[in-house]
């Protein structure tokens, strides 16, 4: 059962009608999508991907491009997950990973309770969407509206990486699944965009408080056919937001491009 607690008093919350309300009558609205806002303010962080970010994510993920990472997510959950499992996405966005998650757990014959959190209101619309099971919330991943010691397993699939955060919310023994990419990953989509592209850093994986169990690599290569779908990629990433109009047309001339995926996969148990 997810255990979500009030951002004021830290007391635990409990849903009703249309609102979930904690011991001392702090309530917060259910929107009509289905998420909760238990951002209390922007000091928390900041108000999370826009529409065009969001959007461009959605629809390049949902034509199919990143699924073989997204499997490899889900089967990775689904075998650190205990029999009853209480997942919390942390960074859910749109809920595709989630959603894999979810069914993963429900394949391999367990019973999983999905907490998405994430601060872009527009991510958990379309979240909402994909799925009735889900439990959403606007929270940052610095303040995760979960007590202490109530989750399973939390999922780290490009967003703020928070391991204290993390830490606390999970139970003792419990499973941290995080993603980053590796040195190549949309190598081709940065020479496309920059004069100077650059690999990407390595990650440290070294994490005070858990031990790590294992590290994956996913790795392929897609074919985009259509500009649509070029800047759907170039819009979902970070790369857009620095870039300037001359880097952004380089973009915006281009008809089709291979470009590598390369993701690491790393699991943390909780010590």
């Amino acid at each position: 059962m997810v255990n979500l607690r009030c951002p004021v008093c830290a007391g635990a919350l409990e849903k009703r009608a249309g609102a979930y309300l904690c011991p001392k009558n702090h309530s917060f609205d259910i929107a009509k999508s289905g998420y909760v806002n238990l951002l209390l303010n922007s000091s928390q962080g900041h108000h999370g991907d826009d529409k065009l970010m969001v959007r461009a994510r959605r629809d390049f993920l949902d034509k199919g491009y990143y699924d073989r990472f997204i499997a490899a997510v889900a089967d990775a959950a689904a075998e650190f997950t205990p029999q009853e499992a209480t997942v919390l996405d942390a960074g859910c966005g749109e809920g595709i990973y989630s959603l894999a998650v979810l069914r993963a757990i429900e394949k391999a014959g367990k019973h999983g309770e999905l907490l998405g959190v994430d601060i872009s209101k527009t991510a958990l619309q379309y979240a909402s969407k994909r799925s009735p099971d889900f439990t959403l919330c606007v929270a940052s991943c610095a303040h995760l509206p979960v007590e202490d010691g109530s989750v399973d397993e939390v999922l780290n699939i490009f967003s703020p990486f928070v391991p204290e955060e993390f830490a606390r919310v999970l139970k003792p023994g419990g499973y941290l699944l995080r993603a980053y990419p590796l040195r190549e990953h949309l190598w081709e989509l940065k020479a496309l965009i920059y004069d100077t592209p650059r690999d990407n850093p390595p990650t440290p994986l070294t994490t005070e408080g858990f031990t790590l169990v294992e590290t994956r690599e996913v790795r392929d290569i897609i074919h985009l056919s259509c500009n649509e779908d070029i800047l759907s990629l170039f819009r979902m990433t970070p790369y857009y937001y620095k870039t300037g109009a001359k880097d952004q047309q380089k973009a915006e001339r281009a008809q089709e491009l291979d470009v590598q995926l390369a993701f690491g996969l790393a699991v943390y148990q909780k010590d």
